[in-house]
């Protein structure tokens, strides 16, 4: 029911901005002055609070003319983590196990929009990209029993990721400098995928092929032009 609830609100945001355009003749846009601008975008999530647009750390969007722009996101993920855990079973068993990870990811979503019809406030537009990402994790764990290092498992992987984003949205201009969007879209994506896992008796190697088609639900976001 949740997934007929988000296409029966896109299609009724499209035909709300078609409506009001095709009511509507003016002759000027908002799109007129927005020629060289350039915005930062956020989402607007529940309870009406910002997060990040597209997934990403940060995203922007540059005016190439008053019918078209370009979009791109830009992610990156870090992470170093260490921890010790240390349990008594009994008076004489101890279990230590001391592990370390690491790691990195990269992704950037980029889009073309081109805006096909526009009135003074509102504009629908049209849009489509690429996207490409990378990840790479590693991690050791040495595990001991009564102070005896028994075993080390170690583990490494790391996935590429290219895709194609295609979108539809309507904005609307409350402010000379802000705007409010509503956008739906779908990914295509193929992904390869390397996994080792190595320990005293056993290494695991695994490759992994694989394409995904993904729908993007209703996305509201807001955007600040400079």
């Amino acid at each position: 029911m949740r997934h007929k609830k988000y296409h029966l609100s896109f299609w009724f945001l499209l035909l709300l901005s078609t409506l009001l355009i095709s009511t509507t003749n003016a002759q000027t846009s908002y799109l007129d002055s927005l020629d060289g601008k350039f915005a930062l975008q956020f989402q607007i999530s529940d309870n009406l609070t910002l997060s990040s647009f597209q997934g990403a750390t940060i995203s922007g969007k540059y005016h190439l003319g008053i019918r078209s722009a370009v979009r791109l996101g830009i992610s990156v993920g870090l992470n170093d983590t260490g921890s010790d855990r240390k349990v008594m079973y009994s008076d004489t068993l101890n279990f230590y196990e001391d592990a370390e990870s690491n790691s990195i990811s990269f992704y950037i979503n980029s889009q073309y929009l081109n805006y096909l019809v526009r009135t003074d406030v509102i504009g629908f537009y049209l849009g489509t990209g690429p996207t490409v990402g990378f990840e790479n994790y590693e991690s050791d764990n040495n595990i001991s029993i009564n102070d005896s290092t028994i075993q080390k498992v170690t583990s490494s992987g790391e996935s590429f990721t290219v895709g194609l984003d295609a979108i539809a949205g309507v904005e609307w201009s409350f402010n000379k400098d802000m705007s409010l969007s509503a956008e739906y879209g779908f990914k295509f994506a193929y992904t390869h995928e390397s996994v080792n896992n190595d320990n005293p008796s056993r290494q695991d190697e695994r490759k992994t092929d694989r394409f995904s088609l993904a729908d993007h639900y209703i996305k509201f976001g807001i955007s600040v032009y400079f």
